[in-house]
């Protein structure tokens, strides 16, 4: 588990929430059927959410170089950063974070909410000794075009991670097969085929069970729980 903390440098900062399982996306498939997917739905809520309490607007001419009058804020100007170019945008989020040494945030677009506007840069900050607020910038992705991002919408996601764990870790791959084909995973194959065309789910990885409903093991979690404290 992680303990962060976080300071609020201005009344404008940024909202900090965790990120919802829901998307839009989602909710317009046939039946909110995109649901069923155990991991889409756990992932969407992976990490807290980055947004902010009014509309911001903004529109790109297309030119990427280094002045910075090439994007134009049109709404939410006290949340920008104005001197950005190279065709991206940037925000003040007001919000300064303090972890120990060994964590690090990573800071990336929000899993499954997608646009084809704009996406947030994916970055690590060593949080232990930066001095400075959170920066969260996005690359534009369309020119000539009014992009306006809603209140209350997450730009992106930060997730505390131990690079330290992580690093020296490796992937072995042997080059062999592991797992050969067998008439049970035949099976296994027929039955989702078979529930998948009359718009029904297995469960089979969700509950990890095998077709004859067999226990395979079980998730590290089931859902991500993120808490904002406010002292």
């Amino acid at each position: 588990m992680y303990d962060i903390l976080v300071y609020k440098n201005n009344a404008d900062s940024a909202n900090i929430s965790q990120l919802s399982v829901k998307r839009d996306w989602m909710e317009d498939t046939v039946d909110a059927h995109a649901y069923k997917c155990f991991p889409v739905t756990l992932t969407n809520s992976l990490g807290w959410g980055i947004s902010y309490p009014e509309d911001i607007s903004f529109v790109w001419d297309g030119i990427s170089d280094t002045y910075s009058h090439h994007v134009k804020v049109l709404s939410g100007h006290k949340y920008c950063n104005l001197g950005r170019a190279n065709g991206t945008i940037s925000f003040k989020t007001g919000l300064v974070f303090r972890t120990n040494e060994k964590t690090t945030l990573l800071q990336m677009p929000v899993p499954n909410l997608f646009t084809e506007d704009y996406q947030s840069f994916t970055t690590l900050i060593s949080t232990s000794f930066f001095q400075g607020e959170l920066p969260c910038a996005l690359k534009i992705l369309k020119a000539n075009k009014i992009i306006t991002i809603k209140a209350n919408t997450p730009i992106s996601s930060i997730i505390p991670i131990s690079l330290s764990e992580m690093q020296g870790s490796s992937i072995s791959y042997s080059g062999q097969e592991i797992l050969k084909p067998s008439e049970y995973g035949e099976q296994h194959l027929e039955i989702v085929k078979e529930k998948t065309s009359k718009g029904l789910w297995t469960n089979f990885y969700r509950d990890a069970i095998d077709p004859r409903g067999n226990k395979l093991g079980n998730h590290e979690v089931k859902s991500i729980k993120l808490k904002v404290v406010e002292k």
